[in-house]
Formats: C-alpha cells, structure tokens, sequence
C-alpha cells in the first residue's frame, strides 16, 4: 500500500475517531490493528499483546504511581490547607491580594503532588469560597487557578515530564531540573498579570490566623520534604523510582504529624492512585501497540520526509509543532498527547537537532496550553465542578493566563539556557 496515503489515513483516521469522542486506547488500537492488517501478513492481536505486556512491565515506569500516591497523600492530608494559610498570611497583602495566594499555593503544591488536575482541584476548593466572599471578581479567581494549576506538569515531580522522559530516552532527572527555571518564571509571569490586574488590596480579615513567622515555620516540613526528594536524586544517592519511595513515606510522616493520617486517607489515595495509573497504563499499553504498527507501517518515517521536504527553518518547524500540539490539545488529554506523538516527534526532534531535554519541556509547556483549551481542557471541567460556572466563561477567564504561557515559550525559544542551565551545571 502507498506509504503516503496510508500516513494520510491514520492522521484523519485519528482525528476523526477523536471527534466521535472514541475513547483515545481504542482508538490508538483500533489504528494499529488496521494499519498492520494492511501492510503484513501476521496476527495483529498477539503482536499487540506482547508489545502490551512488554510496555507494562518495564520497571522504569514505577516512579509513576509512587509519585500520583504522594500526591494524593498529601492532598487527602489536608496539606493543601496548611499551604493556603501560610500563603494567605505570607501574601494576602501584596497587590493582587489574595488572588496572589492562588499562583503560590498552586506553585508550591505542583512541587508535592506532581498532578495539575490534583493541584486545580484541591487549591481550587479551598480558594473560591473565600475569594468570592471578598468581592473578588471571578474571572481572576477562576483564571488564576486554571493558569496557575497548569504548574502541576511542568514543576518536578511531573507526570509529564516522567511519561516524556520514558517515551524520549531520555533522563527523568535531567527533566526534572529543567523544569524548575521555567516553571518558577511563569509563576512569576502570573503573579505579574495578577497585580496588573487587581492592583487595590482590600483591608479584608485574611484567612488563617498567625504571623508571617508562624506562617513560614509552618511551610518547613513541606520544603524539607521536597528538599530530600529532589536532593536523593540530584546528590546521586537514590534513582527517581527510590526517591518517589522516600517521598510516599514522606506524606505519610507529615500527615502523621498533622493529625490527619487514617486508614482512609490511606486507601482513598491508594485507590485514587490505582485508578489514574490504570488509566494511563492502557494508553501506554495501546501506545506500545501503535509502536508496533508503526515499524511496520513506517508512518513515521512517511511524515518526517514530509516536513524534511517542507524545508522549514527552525523556528518554523518549532512553529508548526506547536499549532499541532496546541490542535491535539483541543480534542485529548496531554498525558495521552505526548505518548501518541512520541514516535512521531522523536525523529522530528532528533533529525532536526533539538536538545531533547529543551525539546521536553517545550512539548510540556504546550500541554500544559492544552489543559485550559477548550472543548477538553480537563482543567476547565475540574473548575466548572469547583465553582458552578458555565465553561466559556471559565474558557474566557483562562485565555489571559493562555497567553502568558505561549509568551513563555517564545521566551524559552529564544534563551533555551533558562531550560538547559540547571541540567547542563548539576
């Protein structure tokens, strides 16, 4: 079968399924099995199933679920009050107000939990209440939080980066460093937007009683521990699946000490844990599939002669990436975004000669885009729960913080060194 026709098949075939709202596993597995009925002679199921079993089975996945159960410990544990407090405390006076308590409480939590659904959801719940009791207008309430809440994939430990890292080859911890800079600029980024936009600070009582020492005092169990996190990585002394391991223990010792730890909290986030990872693992499962098909389809190699005959400069194929990413980001998941344009994107990445520890967080800044994108922006269905409001005018209220994150990543094009510097020193 001609080699163009069929890439042109799986990409409309793609998103058509994608438009009837087939879930995204069936529909990567329904391509496969079409893709290698048509180019080989062999049984599709059993060479789905051992590329299933094998994807499943590697253990460089493990930090995945130890990370999602931190997370989730510590959200259950009332954690997340505690960081609302201190900041409201630490913050609520600045310009921009408590809204400001919003973009730190998210940054800091992003740091715990790892997730940006956990991270809008939980901050999101503490904070709108309160805001709103204090007049403030809930287009900043609501955008802030979407914007801010984005942070839980591109600030370590991220999901992303982990999915990102396992599919690209390349090292968890190189990512984790590189998204520290570029994760703590678009908070400030936010924070920024924020004072522009909300510049009286009202004299309202702030929630949380306290001084500014009580405040950060309370804050140190919280930076000890994401400080043993990431230092057993970065000293050397422990792989990212071990550190994930030290910080499960970790939430448990804080909500321990809190009070708040019972036997459920422990299974709620265990079966919380379970049942996100068992859903990222059929993606994966299905993903290993579509792998298969595509070595012998070799799609990928169709599209990487097309955009090579293209002729597009650098900053031109960068551009043409992004709109992909930004239109996938419409109609799916970023999570599953990344694991299906993996095979396709690496060879684009490679043969274009981009630092694939750059090239990450790039692709993570532009998935982070996709959580406030409608129609499926998970981000604005995570707010429509917590606030009662409609979507478009979520939508509206997250554009702003949209905008800032497209301006990051011109900023990250043009001054790669603020991805690269902390991987490339430590």
């Amino acid at each position: 079968m001609d080699r163009d026709l069929l890439a042109l098949g799986f990409v409309v075939g793609l998103f058509l399924l994608l438009f009837l709202g087939i879930p995204i596993a069936a529909a990567i597995l329904l391509l496969s099995v079409i893709g290698i009925m048509l180019v080989v002679k062999i049984d599709p199921a059993l060479a789905l199933a051992t590329a299933f079993h094998g994807q499943m089975t590697n253990w460089g996945l493990t930090a995945l679920p130890l990370f999602v159960l931190m997370g989730e410990l510590l959200s259950r544990a009332k954690i997340a009050q505690k960081l609302f407090d201190a900041f409201a405390i630490l913050v609520g006076r600045m310009p921009g107000g408590l809204i400001q308590v919003n973009v730190f409480a998210s940054t800091l939590f992003s740091a715990l939990s790892g997730s940006s659904t956990a991270t809008v959801a939980t901050i999101g719940k503490l904070s709108v209440a309160p805001l709103r009791a204090r007049k403030y207008p809930d287009g900043l309430i609501l955008g802030s939080l979407g914007g801010a809440g984005t942070l839980g994939i591109l600030i370590p430990p991220s999901v992303a980066l982990i999915l990102y890292g396992f599919a690209f080859n390349v090292s968890i911890g190189d990512l984790f460093l590189a998204g520290i800079l570029p994760g703590l600029l678009l908070a400030a980024m936010f924070c920024i937007y924020v004072m522009l936009r909300h510049r009286v600070v009202g004299e309202e009582q702030l929630p949380g009683d306290g001084s500014k020492i009580g405040a950060l005092i309370s804050l140190v169990p919280l930076v000890i521990l994401i400080g043993i996190v990431f230092g057993a990585i970065y000293g050397g002394f422990a792989t990212p699946t071990e550190a994930a391991v030290i910080g499960v223990v970790g939430a448990l010792v804080l909500g321990w000490m809190d009070g708040e730890l019972s036997a459920g909290v422990i299974v709620d986030s265990l079966k919380a844990a379970v049942m996100f990872c068992a859903t990222i693992g059929i993606i994966l499962g299905a993903s290993a599939g579509l792998q298969v098909a595509m070595a012998y389809t070799g799609v990928p190699r169709t599209i990487v002669t097309w955009i090579q005959n293209a002729e597009l400069s650098y900053y031109g194929l960068l551009l043409m990436i992004a709109i992909i990413l930004i239109v996938l980001g419409c109609f799916m998941d970023g999570l599953s975004m990344i694991v299906l344009t993996s095979s396709v994107l690496h060879p684009i990445a490679q043969s274009a000669g981009f630092d694939l520890i750059w090239f990450g967080i790039f692709v993570v800044v532009l998935v982070e885009i996709g959580l406030i994108t409608p129609p499926i922006g998970f981000n604005l269905f995570v707010l429509q729960r917590v606030s009662g409001r409609q979507l478009p005018f979520i939508a509206v209220a997250c554009f702003p913080f949209l905008l800032i994150m497209l301006l990051a990543l011109v900023i990250f094009t043009i001054f790669p060194s603020i991805v690269t510097i902390l991987p490339d020193i430590l």
